[in-house]
């Protein structure tokens, strides 16, 4: 579909050309401009989930008030950028003007006008347009700009709720630190994939903050949950409510994502897992995060070693005339055979190929895949995901294995769906009062390492002194990590006779 109307740049009334509307931002940048967010849902593909939003937004009736749709092939809703309209009341002399933007999440249409909305000509454009989409059955959100800072509001009983609930979600892994906020209806709002780095707490300070730049002022936490490696310190950092394992969170966020799934496969930077739904819950589950061969770290080896992006090593591998078939599915050895078949002349379409199918091969073997239980649709997750090569590659072994196909999908937020999880989590266990910190609490936050000063004390039968870790905001300890059951016992007792004293 393509919208016709004024093309990307500068943004103009037609009746005044000197007179220059508000440029559009990722969000509304003042008190001229509302945004209205659609997310989509979550169906099977990215085209799909465009056609199905933009669908919802023609029956809302906007073309109605000048957006004009052409039907062409659907394809072309994919573009980032669906352009810009020029309104009809534009033309005379209202002063506003309508762009529709696409993400990876949702559709937004943004309303810029040439003086405040609310008293200019284009307020009649917006209240059609509210009236519209705050009675549609679908979630909506209405973003504004207000002088201290972004607002949003929830379509609840055909109305604009003045509150946004939801819930943090955060996957402390080794290789990213993911955090996600969904709100009280089981939307995704927010996301962000920050790399751990070495610095789990700094890193899961930097990825909270990233998600609450981004939430409106108006949102409250509702409840947190937190899972992964690091989930003992993400759990101080925020006092979450709930704790999770990375099987159960992925599975959590697979299964409302689409409750008909029976397998997921979740393949990340150092580990994989294999996930089997039955009856809407966890039945069985397979992880790996001893071999590298089936992880994101092998594919990232080889394209360092072949001198290739990353992002491009999944589009090569499906331009392959003859994928070469590695002779193992071992780190060590594809690389030898990496090399021989370099020295042979043999093209990079075709050894990026087999690399692909080499990590697929892997997966299936090391974590042992039943076949018997392979059905439609296997939910892909993950970091690698995001690669279409290695799609490819899953499908091949799983049509080798069963002798017929199976539809795979690959979510929206397929790299964060630990984190989506988590916050699914405590959004369903219906938490009454929640220990969340606050955003500004956990931005003070700073850790103190040191040796167990009171080893002596609980009688310790340790050869080696263990090291704590406390946590402070400002001069106030708020907890102490990684001691024994006895450190916290003689700590308390230690508390409680200075409070008596």
């Amino acid at each position: 579909m393509n919208i016709k109307g004024k093309k990307a740049g500068s943004i103009n009334s037609s009746d005044n050309p000197d007179k220059e509307l508000q440029a559009f931002g990722a969000y509304p940048v003042n008190a001229n401009q509302v945004y209205f967010r659609i997310p989509f849902r979550f169906l099977k593909s990215h085209v799909e989930r465009k056609i199905d939003a933009w669908s919802a937004v023609e029956q809302a009736g906007i073309s109605a008030v000048g957006l004009k749709i052409e039907a062409e092939a659907a394809s072309d809703l994919c573009a980032r950028d669906f352009g810009e309209t020029i309104m009809p009341e534009t033309r005379q002399g209202e002063g506003a003007v309508i762009r529709v933007d696409a993400t990876r999440s949702d559709i937004w249409i943004k309303v810029s006008a040439e003086q405040r909305i609310s008293t200019g000509g284009a307020s009649g454009i917006l209240a059609y347009l509210d009236n519209s989409f705050k009675s549609m059955d679908r979630p909506i959100y209405k973003y504004l700009q207000k002088e201290d800072g972004l607002y949003a509001y929830p379509n609840e009983n055909n109305e604009w709720a003045p509150v946004l609930r939801g819930y943090l979600g955060i996957d402390a892994g080794s290789i990213s630190i993911n955090s996600a906020f969904v709100d009280q209806t089981g939307i995704v709002l927010e996301t962000d994939y920050t790399l751990t780095e070495g610095d789990v707490l700094n890193n899961i300070k930097k990825s909270i903050a990233r998600v609450a730049a981004s939430i409106p002022r108006n949102a409250e936490i509702a409840g947190t949950g937190v899972t992964g490696s690091g989930h003992e310190i993400a759990r101080a950092v925020v006092n979450a409510d709930v704790y999770e394992t990375e099987l159960d969170a992925h599975a959590e966020a697979a299964i409302h994502m689409y409750p008909d799934a029976k397998v997921v496969f979740d393949i990340g930077g150092q580990d994989s897992k294999v996930l089997y739904i039955s009856d809407g819950m966890l039945d069985d589950a397979g992880m790996n995060k001893k071999c590298g061969a089936g992880t994101g770290a092998f594919l990232n080896a080889q394209a360092a070693r072949l001198g290739i992006p990353i992002e491009d090593f999944g589009r090569i591998s499906l331009t392959a005339p003859k994928p070469y078939r590695f002779s193992s599915i071992c780190t060590v050895f594809v690389g030898r055979d990496l090399i021989a078949e370099q020295a042979k002349g043999n093209t990079k379409e075709n050894i990026i190929a087999g690399l692909h199918r080499s990590l697929a091969m892997n997966f299936f073997s090391t974590l042992g895949i039943d076949k018997k239980k392979l059905t439609s649709p296997v939910i892909f997750q993950g970091g690698v995901a995001a690669n279409i090569g290695v799609t490819k590659a899953l499908q091949d072994c799983i049509q080798e294995a069963k002798g017929s196909a199976c539809e795979i999908i690959v979510p929206t937020h397929h790299d964060v769906m630990g984190a989506i999880g988590m916050a699914l989590h405590a959004r369903k266990i219906g938490i009454e009062s929640t220990g969340f910190r606050g955003f500004e609490n956990i931005a003070k936050i700073v850790s103190v390492f040191s040796e167990c000063g009171k080893h002596k004390a609980v009688n310790c039968k340790s050869e080696r002194i263990c090291d704590i870790v406390k946590l402070f905001i400002g001069s106030r300890p708020v907890e102490t990590l990684y001691a024994c059951k006895e450190f916290y016992e003689i700590s308390n007792d230690e508390e409680r006779e200075e409070k008596s004293a």
